[in-house]
């Protein structure tokens, strides 16, 4: 397959017109670290967009950021550190699942990918996801088309949300260039409080009891009592979680609202140096491989490494969504984020990946998400949750807005779309 480099969006469109008047797909890539994500197409050529790259313009007192689709996440988060600022949305990196980089490299792609695949971390519960901190951008449609949406304030306007649209699309619309991100201060430091339960639905209920206080708890996430133990953690036995909770702020305030969650949980505290730690690895799901490392011991080898599942519920639902999967798979390991919303699971049986399908469809209200595919599965999977007829039909009358011939990643997310 032919690959067609483009530094500018004038390159992009010049590509993008040849590409509608020969009838083909394209796929487009930056770094290819998120290439594993979604649908695999079946494309004529791929433009490479990793040399659209570099800081545009930022202005950290404005708390406002501005740079190119294919720079990469080690220069994003080396100019934020310097400016002791961070994207709130805390971006993870998913290499190690996909086979694209070393766990726990957060230069592992681009920020474009990122926007694309609306790739957002722990801090998601309590700040908003990747979508909430993009003001404005720069594209090409799959029409060939230039366009802008948004600038460099946040402000009410009339019209069309382009930039939520846009973040999560897998790059279906279209190619994106310059993109402004609103930024915000780093906090000075942070810790996590560490609590037990006797179960997981009993793990939620006390977290959502801790987010009704006003001691502004940031991220929560419920690791079962084995997977505790194999980070290190105090935990219980049997079907007892434990729930770590992650206060962050400046110092006075962080053990001032400790100290009162200590004394309303009984749970205690660890400090910012392993507390970041943890977290790094609930955000980058590299929670995974510690305790299958522990477990299976060869886990490195491909023969033993299985589908990885991104599942989003209700908090509320997430026990029950566990316990029906659990049902038939005695085997499964997973952990949540997002105070239960969000499940990362993992398990050697062939059938998990439709019993986590059924699960979810019995909510009509959640998402599982293929993330790595590894073969488990008895029949072939797609990798996002398939849409009901009224959202499919959506789908395709947003992608023939934007990109009518299918140029741009075509099949990426549903088939046909």
């Amino acid at each position: 397959m032919a690959v067609q480099v483009a530094s500018t969006l004038d390159d992009v469109k010049a590509l993008v017109n040849d590409a509608i008047s020969a009838r083909q797909h394209l796929e487009v890539v930056g770094s290819g670290s998120k290439r594993g994500l979604g649908r695999a197409g079946n494309y004529h050529a791929t433009i490479d967009v990793s040399g659209m790259a570099g800081i545009v313009d930022y202005q950290p007192e404005e708390l406002v950021l501005t740079l190119r689709a294919g720079t990469p996440m080690s220069v994003v988060e080396a100019a934020l550190a310097k400016a002791h600022q961070m994207l709130a949305f805390e971006v993870p990196d998913y290499s190690h699942l996909l086979g694209t980089g070393s766990a726990g490299t957060i230069g592992a792609g681009t920020i474009g990918g990122v926007i694309a695949g609306n790739l957002s971390g722990p801090r998601r519960l309590t700040k908003g996801a990747a979508r909430d901190y993009l003001l404005g951008f720069e594209a090409v449609s799959g029409r060939g088309e230039l366009f802008k949406s948004g600038g460099k304030v946040m402000k009410n306007v009339t019209g069309y949300d382009l930039s939520k649209l846009i973040t999560g699309s897998f790059g279906t619309l279209a190619v994106m260039d310059e993109i402004t991100l609103k930024t915000l201060p780093k906090p000075e430091t942070s810790c996590s409080l560490i609590g037990q339960a006797a179960d997981f639905a009993d793990a939620t209920k006390q977290i959502a009891s801790v987010f009704a206080t006003p001691h502004e708890p940031g991220a929560a996430a419920i690791l079962p009592c084995s997977l505790a133990a194999a980070v290190g953690l105090p935990t219980g036995t049997g079907d007892a979680c434990t729930y770590v909770i992650r206060l962050e702020g400046i110092a006075i305030s962080i053990a001032d609202r400790a100290a009162h969650l200590i004394a309303m949980t009984g749970g205690q505290t660890i400090e910012q140096t392993p507390s970041e730690a943890l977290w790094a690895d609930i955000r980058d799901v590299t929670l995974l491989d510690k305790k299958l490392g522990q477990d299976l011991g060869k886990y490195q080898d491909k023969k033993n490494i299985h589908d990885v599942w991104k599942i989003s519920v209700p908090p509320a639902d997430a026990a029950g969504v566990i316990g029906k999967i659990s049902k038939n798979n005695d085997d499964i390991t997973y952990f949540a984020d997002w105070g239960g919303g969000l499940i990362w699971m993992t398990g050697g049986s062939a059938g998990l990946g439709q019993d986590i399908r059924n699960a979810v469809a019995e909510l009509d209200s959640g998402f599982a998400m293929l993330i790595r595919d590894a073969g488990t599965a008895s029949i072939p999977l797609p990798p996002l949750q398939p849409l009901n007829a009224p959202l499919l039909s959506l789908h395709k009358r947003v992608k023939a807005a934007f990109d009518p011939l299918g140029v741009l990643n075509f099949g990426r997310m549903h088939e046909d779309v």
